[in-house]
């Protein structure tokens, strides 16, 4: 079974991911759209969660946010998954890389993270290089979604910029999710960020510490 969470930012006690190492078994998979937040800052406490989160036996495929250390996803090897690429960070977890499509309990998933911090968070100096999509992840993305015949069982990336635009928007991004919407045939499009529940339209849905089934 696949489940769905989003937003961690390190935090020992997110009920979704808690629930989730409780209930799951060795067939189940977690994705978690973005912010898990793995060596994000020097915090103590982050030192304290990275370790935790590493030592989860269970299932966890990560869509990387913007609260992400970059550097540090991608210090771990490059492997094929599932038909597309990823870093792996231990036995059980895994970093989906931005721009493929992977198939998962026949199944199929764009995926693309990142997005832009906020200038508060740039001025705090709590970002990392890298939550913007670079230009080869933004071709890689077009030509996966041409290669799929523009087909998907579910799209998932952290943001969904087509939200009323903030001074987060990131117009490289909703560019991309303009083309998706308007090229693409998928059943549901998962994302988070908004660190709430919320329904936008019948195929688009924000997500958070509630696991969702598939």
């Amino acid at each position: 079974m696949i489940y769905l969470i989003s937003d961690i930012h390190g935090k020992l006690d997110f009920k979704g991911l808690n629930e989730y190492i409780e209930k799951a078994d060795d067939n189940d998979l977690l994705i978690v759209l973005g912010d898990v937040s793995l060596r994000f800052g020097n915090k103590e406490e982050n030192k304290i969660f990275t370790e935790w989160f590493l030592s989860i036996k269970k299932n966890i495929a990560i869509v990387d946010g913007n609260h992400e250390n970059f550097d540090y996803l991608k210090s771990f090897p490059e492997e094929d998954w599932c038909g597309g690429k990823v870093h792996r960070l231990t036995e059980n977890i895994v970093h989906l890389k931005r721009g493929y499509a992977f198939e998962i309990e026949g199944k199929s998933f764009f995926v693309f993270g990142g997005c832009k911090s906020s200038k508060v968070w740039h001025e705090l100096g709590l970002y990392y290089p890298g939550e913007e999509p670079e230009e080869p992840e933004l071709k890689l993305a077009y030509e996966t979604i041409k290669r799929n015949n523009f087909k998907f069982d579910y799209i998932l990336t952290h943001k969904y910029e087509q939200t009323p635009p903030d001074a987060t928007f990131c117009p490289e991004l909703g560019e991309l999710e303009k083309y998706i919407d308007k090229n693409v045939s998928f059943k549901h499009w998962y994302c988070g960020h908004s660190h709430k529940y919320r329904e936008l339209d019948e195929k688009h849905t924000i997500i958070y510490d509630e696991p969702i089934k598939l």
